[in-house]
């Protein structure tokens, strides 16, 4: 298993955007809207980066909750030449490695290598099918949720072959722990390997992106082959008939470039859409990712609250997405928002779309 490369190999990389200074990874960057502190911005890290390297700055609780205020979103390196996620990941794995891991990061991943998962499962779905589906943490913990996605696949003829599994330790790897994630990979593919499948479906982008990269495996988002069923069975829907925008989930828009499906979705089940400011491979995070929720709750809502105000300020009353963590984000942003403007925007899943249109 290949180990992440230390903060001193991207030492170039560090001074190169050291020496430049441009700016264009600060201009959209969601922390940084909220923070309006330099620092907090990809550009103000690569400083923090240089400090450490040339050991002018120590590790410090400071530095890492600086670093714990990132969502990982990629917003930054879009507008980059560099590798500013890796960097920042591996300022992370410093901190770790120096002994100034975040608490409830460390206490995550302890559970996550005792019980070989993150959230409580509270949905046991074991089922026989033809497609191997992999669904992941977040979606074993909502029940209603997981139910409804498996209830769409089956009326399109996809159906689910689930077995036990145990999480792909994304939160590990990304919170710098690079010692635990290789051993839940261990953990991982011994359940795994097993299975053989030729492709993996998925539910969750984060999942999503985490089993492709770091484990090199065939997977493929479900929302991609409900498109390709719709395309292929031209399956009768009832027309929804409202105007909604559609939020990009980060990982599974700018990291796997599943951009088109959902919009083609959409569109299939009568929806007018409406893109916001901010859209496809440019669009801001809802404030959810990189373990920013846990450490920050209120810069997280802050930052969906300024997801939200997008969607207002395009005229629409409904959001949808297709990812577990950014409905919860988003919907809980767009009520306290609500209290601030007066106008409450909508959050639905695509899933319950799905599920309200078919037949």
């Amino acid at each position: 298993m290949m180990k992440g490369k230390s903060l001193n190999d991207y030492t170039e990389d560090i001074y190169t955007c050291n020496r430049t200074r441009c700016g264009f990874c600060r201009e959209q960057c969601p922390v940084y809207h909220v923070k309006v502190y330099e620092t907090y911005s990809c550009r103000g890290k690569m400083l923090v980066g240089r400090g450490l390297i040339e050991k002018t700055l120590s590790p410090s609780v400071e530095i890492t909750q600086i670093l714990d205020r990132c969502l990982l979103c990629g917003l930054c390196e879009a507008r980059c030449a560099l590798n500013n996620l890796d960097i920042i990941t591996s300022m992370r794995r410093e901190m770790v490695h120096r002994g100034c891991p975040t608490p409830v990061h460390k206490g995550n991943v302890e559970r996550i290598l005792e019980e070989g998962r993150l959230l409580d499962a509270r949905a046991a779905p074991e089922r026989d099918g033809q497609f191997t589906l992999y669904v992941g943490c977040v979606y074993r913990s909502k029940p209603r949720e997981l139910a409804t996605a498996l209830s769409v696949l089956e009326r399109l003829d996809i159906h689910p072959l689930i077995a036990d599994e145990t999480c792909c330790g994304y939160i590990v790897e990304a919170t710098g722990f690079d010692k635990e994630f290789e051993m839940i990979q261990g953990q991982f593919k011994k359940t795994y390997q097993q299975m053989g499948a030729p492709e993996i479906l998925t539910l969750c982008p984060t999942c999503t992106a985490t089993l492709k990269e770091k484990y090199g495996l065939p997977v493929k988002h479900a929302i991609v082959a409900v498109a390709e069923q719709l395309r292929k069975k031209q399956q009768a829907v009832k027309p929804l008939g409202f105007r909604a925008t559609y939020h990009d989930p980060c990982h599974l828009g700018r990291m796997l470039g599943v951009f088109d499906e959902p919009r083609e979705i959409l569109r299939h089940l009568g929806i007018q859409l409406v893109e916001m400011e901010n859209y496809r491979y440019f669009s801001t995070c809802c404030g959810g990712g990189g373990g920013v929720n846990a450490v920050d709750p209120d810069l997280s809502i802050e930052i969906a609250k300024n997801r939200a105000r997008d969607a207002i300020g395009v005229g629409v009353e409904i959001i949808t997405t297709v990812c577990p963590t950014c409905e919860p984000t988003l919907l809980r942003a767009a009520g306290r928002l609500a209290g601030e403007v007066g106008t409450f925007v909508d959050v639905q899943g695509l899933w319950d779309l799905l599920d309200k249109a078919l037949d």
